[in-house]
């Protein structure tokens, strides 16, 4: 069976050793910050995915025609007894539950900024504008998948 950082390194640009894992370009495409996807195994075969630029996994993982179960070893199978089927959708739906807790917690940070500012009168830039669009549309992600 293949591991699962055998079938994402190939798909990632510029991949590279980095301390216990590796470094890649994300590709959601930030010209700014090459290098800035980092990749690690755990000691279980799951692929651990952080970029420091956009912290948007499922974004990635799209990009590249991959799932999050992609990043786990086991996907549920067909042929797996209802107990042991029962648990992995389990696990896995803890692990979305999680993700999407993560995302939240990130998303809301923007929000509560861009709130205080407006608060206080000041005017939201273009960028902070269109920060605050795509918080707004990553809340309601996590929150299709906590529903």
């Amino acid at each position: 069976m293949t591991r699962p950082l055998e079938v994402l390194l190939p798909h990632l640009a510029n991949v590279r050793p980095s301390g216990s894992g590796w470094r890649a370009d994300c590709p959601n495409g930030h010209s700014k910050t090459r290098g800035s996807l980092s990749i690690t195994e755990a000691g279980d075969g799951r692929v651990l995915l952080h970029c420091f630029a956009c912290s948007d996994v499922p974004g990635i993982l799209s990009s590249l025609g991959l799932q999050l179960a992609d990043l786990f070893p086991q996907r549920i199978r067909d042929d797996w007894n209802p107990a042991a089927r029962k648990a992995a959708i389990e696990m896995a739906r803890r692990n979305d539950w999680e993700a999407a807790l993560r995302v939240l917690d990130r998303e809301a940070t923007v929000v509560l900024i861009a709130a205080g500012d407006m608060h206080e009168g000041k005017q939201l830039s273009n960028i902070d504008d269109a920060r605050l669009v795509l918080a707004a549309h990553r809340i309601t992600q996590a929150r299709s998948v906590l529903a």
